[in-house]
């Protein structure tokens, strides 16, 4: 191994133990790991990195809620070890099997093989499923259970699909502190871990992002959990991955925020998104954009060889219509939109008028696949697709601005029949 490595390997250490354990509340420390340089997560862009949040309480039974990815247990023990020995551990909350927050729960199992994992009989299953459990002790929870650890009670809230089977929240209820792992996340790596000491309008924006990459299939799920929270008082949200939600006010702001993005209700917004070879579907795309924000609707303008399908995706949360754009390349989509079309069909957005266009060369008819897409997602797609051969002349712009006027008058009379009903 080269000296030049073994120095880069050790700044990179350096900057990730910066940061020590952090009192978020009275004898609740956060103990989490920091990925500054991940740039990617599951197809999702991460270009601020992010953290793996862990917390730990100390009372009669001290507890580990939730863990780290299994290369930064490092961090996660050397965080512990600042406020206890790791063997003293006696609770080891798993809310989610996901490896991010469960992959260093064997490295705490060794360290501590007399600690309890609590969690519900779903991740029991999971964790069975990914480690060798043979040795370690179960205390399985069910719905709304309560723990007393000492002079503090956790309460459990599961949240199954949210947005895995065994998914669930940890209340803690004397300090209305609220651990919803994956819930109300960022993928961020923060020098600090509260959300206003990071610009309250660049998390909410990040929030938002993981939001539509994470958790868009899961709305009628996120519902559900609302309802398991409503009654509880809490002044602070500490999810697993970014920042805390500290205050009222805070709080407030992400759970308000949850409400709307999971009402998959668009305002009179437009997301056009396409790609183009020798500029003849960006020419129908930006004669689409001319004729909505003629109409007075507000349009974001996205090119797929540019913009990430994961910045891409979060304009939808917000969008009544979606205009997609594709060149046909050897009788296919072209690629980046087939790539885009098949997250975006993984993601399940509801509630969307979709409107197709492009063009071709030899053979027409490629469109039809992106229409179908929609369809399946049950999205009103009033108009057939608009194909043009070769180069968009004159009348083939004027030809599909007509097509949103009539996309628009078709939804302003779906809309009129909805209100009537």
């Amino acid at each position: 191994m080269t000296s030049s490595f073994l120095i880069a390997k050790n700044l990179r250490n350096e900057r990730s133990y910066f940061m020590r354990a952090v009192e978020i509340k009275k004898g609740v420390y956060w103990v989490g790991g920091v990925d500054w340089n991940i740039r990617e997560f599951h197809g999702y862009k991460t270009p601020r990195g992010t953290s793996y949040n862990a917390y730990l309480i100390i009372d009669e039974k001290i507890t580990l809620v939730d863990t780290v990815k299994s290369y930064l247990a490092d961090e996660l023990i050397d965080r512990i070890s600042q406020i206890i020995d790791v063997e003293k551990i006696d609770y080891v909350v798993c809310n989610h099997v996901e490896m991010d927050h469960s992959g260093a729960i064997p490295d705490i199992m060794k360290k501590a093989p007399n600690a309890t994992i609590i969690t519900n009989m779903l991740g029991k299953k999971g964790l069975e499923d990914h480690f060798e459990t043979d040795d370690w002790n179960f205390e399985i929870i069910k719905n709304k259970q309560e723990i007393s650890i000492g002079e503090k009670t956790l309460q459990f809230v599961t949240t199954p699909m949210l947005h895995w089977p065994d998914s669930m929240m940890t209340y803690v209820k004397e300090e209305k502190l609220l651990l919803p792992n994956d819930g109300f996340g960022q993928h961020m790596a923060p020098a600090n871990v509260y959300a206003r000491n990071n610009g309250l309008d660049t998390v909410l924006s990040e929030a938002k992002k993981y939001f539509a990459n994470i958790l868009y299939p899961f709305c009628n799920q996120a519902n559900k959990a609302f309802k398991g929270i409503d009654g509880l008082e809490i002044d602070m949200i500490a999810p697993s991955h970014g920042c805390i939600w500290k205050g009222k006010e805070e709080v407030e702001l992400i759970l308000s925020s949850y409400r709307e993005w999971v009402k998959q209700e668009g305002c009179d917004k437009a997301v056009i998104v396409y790609d183009s070879m020798y500029g003849a579907t960006e020419t129908l795309a930006t004669a689409v954009k001319s004729e909505f924000e003629d109409n007075g609707i507000e349009v974001t303008y996205r090119c797929l060889s540019v913009d990430d399908m994961s910045d891409v995706i979060v304009d939808f949360i917000d969008a009544k219509y979606v205009a997609i754009g594709s060149p046909t390349l050897n009788k296919n989509i072209f690629p980046r939109v087939a790539a885009f079309i098949t997250y975006m069909k993984g993601l399940d957005p509801k509630n969307k008028i979709g409107f197709t266009f492009g063009s071709y060369g030899w053979e027409k008819g490629t469109l039809n696949a992106i229409q179908t897409i929609m369809q399946d997602l049950k999205w009103e797609t009033p108009l057939e697709p608009f194909e043009v051969k070769y180069t968009p002349r004159c009348n083939a712009v004027n030809e599909i601005k007509e097509e949103v006027k009539a996309l628009l008058s078709s939804a302003k009379k779906s809309d009129g029949v909805q209100k009537a009903s």
